[in-house]
């Protein structure tokens, strides 16, 4: 800090410890922005009602303002004291965490049910009554997918400014103050932390989701769903009130840092230039030194074909990272029917090694091979064409599982290729709403949308199974129809009357949970359930998912492996003096063609596979049942485009880049250069 310089504190002053404090920054800001954020976007889907398509704005926020600052960040701190700029950023990502979890304090208590006094069930003398639209359903609709979601928005474009210093004037940083070839290695370890950051957010948040949204407001005996039940919200708002409080104990180490780190002067001064040669009688020199050599600047860099080829390079990446890391769990949920706790923690646990083994390893290699400019270039295209090939885990699936109305016809076990219809003929005089998602398995092997489309005309009991207690309902038409026609066909088939044996062979047969202790109300048998249907889907033996998750980590792996590499490039590529200016424009590149499109066009792709959708008051709003098959379909396809594009512009890039010739050592702009430096250390030293 400036009049006070403790001696005990400079042994921090150096380039190890400042690695060291930005990597903390970079593993709570991963934790938050791109772990915890991904792993409860389903939880506020279903908590405030957004579809795919708006909640893929809350991550794509994170782009939004950074986009317009970025440039005068990188521009501004090229001569300044970058750690304080990256201080105060890290105050904003703090700011914004906090923020963040402002809707849980605000938004009231969480109500799953269909009415506070009405269960989901068949009432014929509601047959005749229409769905009212009440002010309160009005407002919780208007709120949910305004005010709310605009505080969401907010505090996410609020993490992307505080962490714009963070990835463009630190890279810079570090790069000014260690040798060359160093310079990857620490921002893959840079990286890295971020990416397990990512997978302790996947894995934390996720873990967070197992308690109820509302602990400490609500008796939590009276919660009669599970975190299975598809109308669950976790406690989603816990990690980011604890982060952005961490969050605060960093700023003041950053902010001790000077603008150069001791010896970085001759550093510089002995480093060769590998920026590309398009006019060298042009280039500039001194940038930086006013607002007007701004355009000027970026007009240099737009010149740059091997600048331009991997900063699209670099968006094509960032629109599979941010798109997967924003949907990957609810591509695991809806595809193999995995909780969303259990689906967060297998994205944690893919991402942490995905991804950060894949920066360790991409730093490594440019560390070890002593890889030039053009050589790193052809590192990205080589691994880039083998991750095109990982893209076919996404045509693996679980079969589908039977639902009523929706991919099975009610009166048949015959597949419904036509539109969803939930109503049949056995509860069209049940009232039923479709207002709320209530599934429950019948005894036929069918999920139905609720226990009232089930035709289930009063709630049983409480029972226990192998997943807990769950609700098992009785007298359910629809549920009996279906095993009335099943019986009569397997008993002629068969040849026999004997319905009694088949009925329990056929119970013992369906993903109906058996019972495992007595039941003290109702005629049941302790081992066969009466023909009905009980609380949640059925139960699904399809493992897939243990095959998709190694897959899935291998194509994390090879994407994230050409980070560390990019940068790099990118950092020697440049003149000296542009290198702040070149990654916050990379930044921009990255986040207005990859980041920010990727969670919306995912988003869209996933919402075109919605079969039904939550309908309150008219308006559209989450997907409760997706085709499954055609979601994978469509993910493959972009999947496949987007890695294809990142391979022609590292092509390209790698084809155009021209080398400074072998014996120039352009000792005019190491001149300046170093006498640049020279000028702002005795500045610093002056002011301090």
């Amino acid at each position: 800090m400036c009049l006070y310089f403790p001696s005990c504190l400079q042994p921090f002053n150096s380039i190890q410890w400042f690695v060291l404090w930005t990597s903390l920054f970079s593993f709570v800001q991963g934790f938050v922005v791109n772990g915890c954020i991904n792993a409860v976007i389903t939880s506020l889907e279903t908590r405030f009602g957004f579809p795919s398509s708006r909640s893929g704005l809350i991550p794509s926020s994170n782009n939004f303002i950074s986009l317009f600052v970025v440039l005068f960040i990188s521009f501004y701190g090229a001569r300044r004291n970058k750690p304080r700029i990256m201080a105060a950023g890290i105050f904003l990502v703090a700011l914004g965490s906090l923020i963040f979890s402002l809707p849980h304090f605000i938004s009231g208590l969480y109500n799953y049910r269909l009415s506070d006094v009405q269960d989901n069930v068949c009432h014929p003398e509601s047959r005749n009554s229409t769905e009212q639209c009440t002010s309160a359903e009005g407002g919780e609709r208007d709120s949910g997918h305004s005010s709310y979601l605009y505080i969401f928005l907010l505090a996410n474009a609020i993490h992307g400014v505080g962490a714009t210093p963070m990835f463009t004037l630190g890279t810079a940083f570090i790069d000014e103050n260690t040798k060359a070839e160093r310079t990857s290695w620490y921002l893959g370890i840079i990286y890295a932390a971020a990416s397990l950051g990512v997978a302790a957010g996947y894995m934390g948040g996720s873990q967070f989701l197992n308690f109820y949204t509302d602990i400490g407001k609500v008796d939590l005996a009276s919660i009669d769903i599970t975190p299975q039940d598809p109308r669950w919200v976790g406690a989603w708002w816990i990690p980011f009130s604890a982060s952005g409080i961490l969050l605060m104990l960093l700023v003041l180490p950053m902010a001790a840092y000077p603008t150069r780190l001791p010896g970085s002067g001759s550093l510089m001064a002995n480093r060769r230039s590998e920026a590309y040669q398009w006019k060298r009688d042009k280039v500039i020199e001194n940038t930086g030194h006013s607002w007007r050599d701004f355009p000027r600047a970026i007009i240099a860099l737009m010149k740059n074909p091997t600048f331009i080829f991997l900063s699209l390079g670099t968006c094509a990446e960032g629109n599979i990272v941010s798109g997967i890391g924003a949907f990957g769990p609810k591509f695991l949920q809806e595809k193999f029917n995995a909780p969303a706790a259990f689906a967060g923690l297998i994205m944690g646990m893919v991402t942490a090694p995905g991804a950060g083994g894949g920066m360790l390893l991409g730093g490594y290699l440019v560390k070890r091979f002593k890889l030039k400019c053009r050589g790193i270039i052809r590192l990205n295209l080589l691994v880039s064409c083998v991750a095109f090939l990982a893209g076919a885990l996404f045509l693996i699936r679980c079969p589908p599982q039977a639902t009523a109305g929706v991919n099975k016809h009610y009166d048949s076990l015959r597949d419904l290729d036509g539109p969803s219809h939930l109503e049949s003929s056995c509860n069209a005089d049940c009232g039923c709403s479709s207002k709320v998602y209530e599934p429950v398995c019948g005894t036929d092997g069918l999920i139905y949308f609720s226990p009232c489309h089930a035709g289930c005309d009063e709630k049983f009991m409480w029972m226990e199974g192998p997943i807990g207690p769950f609700k098992l309902y009785q007298n359910c038409t629809c549920v009996v129809d279906n095993l009335d026609r099943s019986l009569n066909a397997t008993a002629s088939a068969a040849g026999t009357n004997s319905s009694s044996t088949l009925l329990r062979d056929m119970l013992s047969t369906t993903p109906f949970p058996s019972v495992t202790t007595n039941v003290s109300s109702g005629d049941v048998n302790d081992t066969l359930l009466p023909p009905g249907a009980h609380q949640g889907i059925c139960m699904s033996d399809c493992k897939l998912v243990y095959v998709v998750a190694p897959l899935l980590l291998v194509g994390m792996f090879l994407t994230f492996t050409t980070v560390s590499p990019t940068q790099t490039a990118t950092l020697r590529c440049v003149p000296a003096l542009e290198k702040s200016l070149a990654i916050g424009l990379q930044w921009v590149f990255l986040r207005l063609g990859g980041t920010m499109p990727g969670p919306l066009v995912l988003g869209r792709i996933m919402d075109s596979a919605c079969r039904v959708w939550k309908q309150t008051c008219g308006e559209r709003g989450a997907c409760w049942i997706y085709t499954a098959g055609d979601m994978g379909v469509r993910i493959f396809v972009w999947w496949l485009v987007v890695k294809a594009f990142s391979i022609v512009c590292y092509f390209c890039a790698q084809h155009l880049y021209r080398a400074p010739p072998k014996n120039e050592h352009k000792e005019k702009e190491e001149k300046e250069e170093e006498k640049n430096w020279l000028e702002d250390e005795t500045l610093r030293t002056t002011v301090c």
